[in-house]
Order: structure tokens, then sequence, then C-alpha cells
């Protein structure tokens, strides 16, 4: 998880032998931990689809306030909440629809929430009652107190809202809204086009949100940028190898083909204080299946290619012990599933893509300047991404008696360049995601405006039901 997305969270630990206060080091008491920066980099209306491990247990309960008590009572050790989830408590609990008002407000509202939740005269009563009732295991009884505890979270946060109500409309009252400029000229030739060479966390923060009045006023970052927060939230190798826009090379003495997860990313630097001139985005993707077939290429039967590379998997069997066959497989179960989705017959040297999800998702990146008040200028730059695998078969496949050789198969990461060796696979994608990418900011669906985590793509491979 980026770790500048990891500073919008509001983390509730229950428990945790590290983050009880001294003076209390018998207590299991909650602690709250909200970080110093409270909005997150992209200041745009925000839903989060968090890891899936709880999908199935948070669709039964429609109360985000009791879900999250829940989760307290079954004694997880880090409950963490993010801007998107006291969002959802807005609207289901107090219904505040975040799209209807304001982005200053949403801000407010949110921050209001975050202040209170930590500062709930309660936490420490329902932590003895429930440790208490625990032991007994009596469900009836738990169930009676997170309900009386639920209305009054509930009745205390409405409370502090209804306060805050007021001073949210007198400060977005006070907001000044920029002049509207003439139209915007649509014609792509008139864009300003600029080529930065940089690296992917230099990119991460290029761009400073107003201008630096001590530095010229550039909107450059030429500082090296390291990250703000140590992660402690490490991914695993699957994880991560779904993830990667990674190209797939095979050429064995009987297959031969390529695979690739391409990012399809656009860069555009926006000024979000004049946003409203700007036109609305193309969102929308075709999930068609696309081929562009070549007068050379030959008919392949697919289950004759499957069959293929089941019987290189076959002799990996007995060799799981050894990385290099682990990592085999891994790359030849992603071949697999995408080839579930190509027709019987498969084409040679035709390129067969397919975007993974019906809508882009994007980002907005940039760094704060908290010295400057200019209301002009809110420079993010905004990345989006349109994931699509590519899959090539490059010549017709052969049975062979080989075991699965180093020299086969070439795998690199295509945004950075950087090439891996089989032998040290694994190793080597997570040191390089570790390195590269742990900090990167998650996706924004461009449609529905929710984000999700790594391992949320991951594992649907960057679809999602909007």
């Amino acid at each position: 998880m980026a770790a500048s997305d990891e500073m919008d969270r509001l983390k509730i630990s229950w428990g945790a032998a590290n983050l009880v206060p001294p003076a209390r080091p018998a207590s299991k008491v909650i602690d709250l931990i909200v970080d110093d920066d409270e909005m997150s980099n992209d200041t745009d209306i925000v839903e989060y689809v968090d890891s899936v491990d709880e999908d199935e247990e948070q669709t039964t309960e429609s109360r985000p306030i009791m879900y999250l008590l829940r989760c307290l009572i079954r004694n997880k050790q880090n409950t963490v909440m993010t801007n998107a989830q006291i969002i959802d408590i807005l609207d289901k609990e107090f219904s505040i629809n975040v799209h209807e008002i304001h982005e200053l407000e949403v801000d407010i509202y949110i921050k209001i929430i975050k202040k209170y939740l930590k500062d709930w005269p309660q936490w420490e009563e329902l932590e003895r009652i429930s440790t208490k009732l625990s032991k007994t295991n009596d469900s009836e009884a738990i169930a009676k107190v997170l309900d009386h505890k639920y209305k009054n979270m509930k009745e205390f946060l409405g409370v502090m809202l209804e306060a805050a109500k007021p001073l949210a409309s007198q400060a977005v009252k006070s907001v000044t809204v920029a002049p509207e400029s003439s139209k915007p000229d649509d014609n792509p030739e008139n864009d300003v086009i600029m080529e930065i060479q940089c690296t992917r966390q230099q990119l991460n923060h290029l761009f400073f949100r107003k201008p630096r009045l001590d530095l010229n006023n550039t909107v450059f970052n030429m500082s090296p940028e390291h990250p703000t927060q140590i992660s402690l939230r490490s991914l695993s190798f699957h994880v991560i190898f779904s993830y990667l826009p990674l190209k797939i090379s095979v050429n064995a003495p009987g297959l031969s083909l390529t695979r690739e997860l391409l990012y399809n990313l656009k860069h555009v630097l926006v000024n979000k204080a004049r946003v409203h001139n700007s036109p609305p985005p193309n969102v929308f993707l075709n999930t068609g299946l696309q081929v562009r077939t070549r007068s050379k290429g030959v008919y392949c039967n697919k289950n004759y290619l499957l069959n293929t590379i089941n019987e290189i998997l076959e002799k990996c069997k007995n060799k799981k012990e050894d990385l290099f066959f682990e990592a085999v497989v891994v790359i030849f179960d992603t071949i697999i599933r995408d080839l579930k989705s190509l027709p019987k017959m498969v084409v040679t040297q035709a390129p067969y893509r397919r975007y993974m999800n019906k809508y882009k998702y994007v980002r907005h990146l940039f760094v704060e300047n908290t010295k400057s008040k200019d209301d002009r200028y809110d420079l993010q730059l905004e990345e989006t991404l349109a994931p699509m695998y590519q899959f090539q078969l490059k010549k017709m496949p052969e049975n062979s008696a080989e075991k699965p050789q180093r020299s086969w198969f070439k795998v690199e990461c295509t945004i950075c360049a950087v090439k891996f060796t089989v032998s040290n696979f694994q190793e080597e994608v997570v040191s390089h995601y570790t390195n590269c990418h742990q900090n990167d900011p998650d996706w924004q669906c461009m449609n529905c405006k929710k984000i999700f985590s790594v391992e949320y793509l991951s594992k649907f491979r960057f679809r999602h039901q909007c």
C-alpha cells in the first residue's frame, strides 16, 4: 500500500501491545491513531475497496458503525478505516450523500468523524464489557451490548455533525470561485506536450500543488523524495506478480509466446482549482476481444496449446521445492487464465488484446505546499490507467520431452524497463515492487469513484462491478 495513502487512514487497534500507553500496561483499551495528514492526496470524493478478506462478512452488516464495532469485538489487531469507509458512515448512518454536497463540506465531515471516533468516551467501557462477556461466550449478551453502544456512538457522532453543518456551509460560501474563462479549445494539436524523464518514485512527487515562491515560483519538485512512512503491509509474490505490468516471453523448443499486462498510462497536468472548465473525460473501455491477424498466421487449436503447456507443467510437479519451477508454474497459470477467454482457434503471430475493466482508473500525484495560500492553483498530475492483457502465440506449439530451462523465460517490468532473472524470480519481483512501486497511490475507478487496493486489483485482475 502506498505510504501516501496510508497517511490518510484512521487506524483502530484493539489490544496491540506496542500501542498501549505505558501508564496502563495491563489494559487492552482500544487505541485509535489518526495520522497527521488528514486528507488523501486525491481531493475527489472517493470510496475504497480494501483487502478482499472481509468482503463476505461486510455484506451481511449494512450499518458501517456496527460493522466497525464487530470488527473490534472479534479482536482484530489492526482495523483500518479509510476516508471512503468514513464516507460510507456519512451516507448510510447520517444520510449525507457526498456526491450532492460541496467537496469542502465532505472534507470537514470526514475530519469530524475522524476526530470524534477517536474521542468517543465509551471505548474503554466497551472493551471492558466485551472482554468479560467473551469469556462466557454469551453471544446474545454481546449483541445487546453492541446494539446499545452502536446507538450511543451514532448519537454522539450525529450531534457533532449537526453542530458542524452551519460552519461547513459558511466555509463553502467563503470559498472564492475562480471566474470562468473562455471555453477551452479541445483541439489536441493545441495541447502543450512536455516530455520528462524520471523514475516512478520521482513521478509520484514531481509537481507542487501550488507554486513555490521561495523557489522562483517553480511548480517542479527537484528534491529527492523518500517515503514519509514505513509500510508495515507486505504483499505476497503472487499478489505483486498479478499486479505489476510484466511482459513474459517464453521461447522453448516446442513453445514460443508472449503475455503482457499493459497499463496504457496517460498523464495530464490539471489545475483542480479550475477543474469546472475541463471537458468530461472519456472513461469507458470496450472490453471485447481485439485481435490483429496477419496473412502468415496459422490457426492453432486452443486445446492443443493448453495440452502443450500442461505437459510442461507436469514436468514441474515434483520440483516444487525449486524456486525456478515455482516461478514456471506461476507464469503458466497466468497464461492459462488468459487463454480461457480466447476463441477455440488461435492464430499465430496475431496479438490478442482485451481491456480488463469497463472503465479507466485514475490517481492524482502531487506534493503539498502548505506555505502558499494561492487559491488560483491546485496542480495535480492526473495519471489514468487502462489495464489490458495481451497474448501472442509466435508459432505452432510442438511436444517436447525437455524440462523447463531458465533460458526459455524472459520477464520484465515494462514501465521501469527492469528485467528479472528467472533463477531468482520471486525475490527480484518482490524487491522491485518494494523499492519502486510500494509507495504508489492506489487507483480510483473513474466511473464509480471507488478506490481499489493492490490486493483487490490483483485478485480480481483489475475488474470490479460499479
